[in-house]
């Protein structure tokens, strides 16, 4: 029976290890299985997000053409519309609004603030004597020897105390007076401190209004010499003009000038960029295929056409500019070469060609209404020589002058 025993449990074991073994074997492709589901899952959610990726790449590219679309048309409309631009605004400077008015910063020093008072030094309470509780019941019969013994202690106690109280209440008038004197030292330097600053202030304030002082009498003489009509006041008027003419950004225009003032009549001499400098570029576009935002170019035609027309531009804008600005007829003629700095091709150095070159009285000008005319058309009017080819950098062939 023990043996049959045995083998029941033995069986009973071998079957119980099975269980076990089955149960670990399908846990294992339960978990296979999940793994595996999660690796699709991933796959998926991997494949949707470089989806997602692709797609907002593919917005931002063009969302960054069409950007670059917007900024490329609005400088083509500031370069296409120069002149209309300076008709819209009054280019005349009235000198009095340049004078300038004294501009102080308020004063201020960290030192304006008064150093607070310190506490005053306060003297410790007195000690007050407390004897030891007194006897009672048995002990005030049989310990009034050892009661007199810790009264005696007591007291003996107090008065060292006492006597120290005494002694720090003796140096309190001492170091109050220390103390009153550190504040009033320190109140002291503070108001020095604060003196100083003041006094900086009030020259650098007195600077401040000789500087300005110097440049209000150098506008009054400005203002007098060109009242007077001298060369150098109208020139200075020119240059304050002409530095208030704004062209699109990243397009430069020198200028010089010299004004005569025994012909009455100033000579410009300009420096527009060259037709590279110019946008060449109609349009940006992305182009999938190579991930790449390309330029779709203007044609040649169309180059040649917007630079003569900026060309023409610049020079009708510049004498439009002047002459508005010159209310008392202090200028009544003027001289203008339009060219362009550039490296010879055939030399390979540097040189200037000029583009336009026209001499202009004021009363030929004053005829044209710039809003309604073509500035070739007003250019041919005023007897201008114009490059036939300004986007080939062909120079002209005369630069007429105005003499009187």
């Amino acid at each position: 029976m023990a043996e049959k025993q045995r083998q029941r449990q033995a069986a009973a074991a071998v079957r119980e290890q099975a269980r076990l073994q089955r149960e670990v074997e399908r846990a294992q492709r339960a978990s296979d299985r999940a793994r595996a589901q999660a690796g699709r899952q991933e796959a998926r959610d991997l494949a949707a997000a470089e989806k997602e990726a692709k797609r907002a790449h593919i917005d931002a590219q063009e969302a960054r053409a069409e950007a670059m679309n917007a900024e490329l048309k609005d400088l083509l409309a500031e370069i296409d519309g120069l002149l209309a631009a300076t008709l819209e605004v009054d280019d005349y400077v009235d000198l009095n609004d340049l004078r300038q008015g004294y501009d102080h910063p308020a004063f201020t020093s960290k030192y304006e603030e008064r150093i607070p008072a310190p506490e005053p030094i306060a003297a410790p309470p007195e000690p007050v004597f407390t004897p030891p509780e007194p006897l009672k019941g048995m002990s005030a019969l049989f310990g009034k020897k050892k009661h007199a013994a810790e009264v005696q202690a007591a007291r003996a106690e107090f008065d060292r105390t006492q006597a120290s109280w005494r002694e720090e209440v003796g140096h309190i008038p001492a170091r109050q007076l220390a103390q009153l004197t550190a504040h009033q030292e320190a109140e002291q330097e503070r108001k020095a401190r604060l003196a100083a600053d003041r006094e900086r202030y009030e020259r650098e304030s007195r600077e401040r209004e000789a500087k300005v002082d110097e440049q209000n009498a150098e506008l009054d003489e400005l203002i007098a010499g060109l009242a007077r009509g001298e060369a150098s006041a109208v020139d200075l008027y020119v240059d304050i003009v002409l530095g208030n003419s704004v062209y699109p950004e990243g397009i430069h225009v020198g200028v010089e000038h010299e004004f005569d003032d025994s012909a009455k009549e100033i000579r410009l001499t300009m420096s527009i960029p060259q037709p590279a400098q110019l946008p060449t570029v109609r349009e940006y576009k992305y182009v999938k295929a190579k991930d790449e935002i390309v330029g779709a170019h203007q044609t040649l035609k169309e180059q040649r056409e917007r630079y003569t027309h900026f060309l023409s531009s610049v020079a009708l804008r510049t004498l439009h500019e002047v002459w508005e600005a010159d209310r008392d007829g202090k200028v009544q003629s003027i001289s203008l070469v339009v060219g362009v700095d550039h490296i010879d091709p055939a030399l390979g150095v540097e040189t200037v060609t000029p583009l336009l070159a026209v001499a202009v009285p004021r009363d030929d000008f004053l005829k044209i209404d710039l809003s309604r005319a073509t500035p070739m058309e007003s250019l041919k009017y005023l007897k201008a020589s114009v490059s036939k080819d300004p986007h080939g950098l062909k120079p002209v062939q005369e630069l007429p002058g105005v003499k009187g």
